[in-house]
């Protein structure tokens, strides 16, 4: 009799204590739910217990995960990384999921504005519920969201900027993966100098956080290997005139143009160059040069240019690489499997990648910490991806790449600047 109603008292308890979980109060960082599982005869008091910890958008046969990325506008280019990332989820479902689950996955169109994309990060945080925010496009977009995000405790992985505000100083829950602008500013520089032999240097850059992390980056590279900057180029991302720009710069006469320009804006300058007769090499940043339909909307000025490339090139002999494809093709076969729908698959490897190593611990905080034991990962489409609790950047090794026959082919070794942490 006294062992039945120690066993009431314990379920009163546990009752309460489940009521009081679910009434949380004013919080917006998500309980966590615990499930367990008993091995062996419950009437065994030595019989093992499975301890089964999920955030929210987890259940025992589903992850759920969000996105946002621009499907109109000015930088509709962007869309596709929403399809890379899918396609990677279905291929990673028809395999059997993950640990016994699947992959669900929402994504909306934030049109490249920031007031949009915290209107979106709400709603997929607060309705949809979603474990994880993966491939957001949009620095500014992502900037205004980023309190959010922050407040929210939600894991954000493969933010689709290169921008410092993500990684620097470094925020628990949030994981940047492409290159880092400032990292690539640096790192063209050198490339344009010492490889390239450039004494002075042009610049055009975007007028907003995107296009200012690379273009003061190289500045400053620039600066400390003793070149001399030319000129100095700003645009705006609705701008549709840029003569003006490309006869200042003719004007200044530099050796080699580099540009922090997203694709249709580089298309515009690069041909506006051409008609003019600046032929000088071009070095364009990778999330625009990595993109092959710049061949297209350039036509033949797309001549001289030379970029980056943190991932598998398009064309290259390698298994996974023919997996994307392949998948890609199967479900979005009008997309092209260049540029931005690779950075989706790419991204949504990584955040998969940190789920595996969680196993049923799936709460926010042991997938932050799987991510973080990434040291040189290699298993997928981008390199030596590397994660720890003070370095959120992922990848800061690229090579070098530059047209050739309606292609970007490889010029380099893979180049890695160390970041300072």
């Amino acid at each position: 009799m006294k062992r039945k109603s120690l066993l009431m008292l314990f379920s009163l308890l546990l009752l309460i204590g489940t009521i009081l979980t679910g009434c949380g109060g004013g919080d917006n960082k998500a309980s966590t739910s615990q499930q367990s599982e008993t091995s062996g005869n419950s009437s065994n008091s030595n019989s093992e217990t499975t301890v089964k910890q999920y955030s929210q958008g987890v259940t025992d046969q589903t992850i759920k995960i969000g996105n946002w990325a621009t499907q109109s506008g000015a930088a509709a280019m962007y869309g596709p990384i929403a399809k890379g990332i899918d396609a990677y989820l279905k291929y990673v479902n028809n395999q059997g999921g993950v640990n016994g689950r699947n992959f669900e996955f929402v994504t909306y169109d934030e049109e490249y504005q920031p007031s949009r994309a915290v209107a979106i990060a709400r709603k997929l945080i607060q309705e949809d519920k979603v474990f994880a925010i993966v491939g957001n496009d949009c620095t500014s977009c992502n900037k205004a969201a980023l309190p959010l995000f922050k407040d929210s405790g939600v894991l954000v992985v493969g933010v689709s900027s290169g921008s410092d505000l993500f990684v620097n100083p470094v925020t628990q829950n949030v994981f940047g993966l492409l290159t880092n602008y400032a990292v690539e500013g640096r790192i063209f520089a050198r490339y344009a100098v010492d490889e390239l032999g450039a004494k002075k240097v042009g610049i055009f850059y975007q007028n907003d956080d995107f296009g200012k992390s690379g273009y003061l980056a190289a500045k400053d590279e620039l600066a400390k290997i003793g070149a001399k900057l030319v000129e100095e180029i700003p645009y705006n991302s609705t701008d549709v005139d840029y003569k003006s720009g490309a006869i200042k710069m003719k004007e200044a006469k530099p050796d080699i143009v580099l540009s922090f320009s997203i694709t249709k804006p580089t298309a515009s300058i690069k041909k506006e160059l051409h008609d003019i007769g600046v032929n000088v090499p071009f070095i364009v940043t990778g999330v625009t040069g990595s993109d092959n339909s710049l061949f297209e909307l350039a036509g033949n000025a797309w001549t001289n240019v030379y970029s980056s490339s943190w991932l598998n090139l398009i064309g290259s002999d390698d298994d996974k690489v023919n997996a994307y494809v392949e998948t890609l093709n199967k479900y979005y076969p009008n997309v092209n499997p260049s540029g931005p729908a690779q950075w989706g698959w790419a991204e949504a490897e990584v955040l998969v990648e940190g789920i595996k190593r969680a196993g049923d611990d799936l709460t926010w905080g042991n997938v932050i910490k799987q991510l973080e034991s990434m040291d040189k990962w290699n298993e997928g489409m981008a390199f030596n991806v590397t994660y720890g609790p003070d370095n959120h950047y992922g990848s800061t090794s690229v090579f070098i790449i530059k047209d050739q026959d309606g292609q970007m082919v490889k010029q380099s070794d893979i180049l890695t600047y160390e970041v300072e942490k």
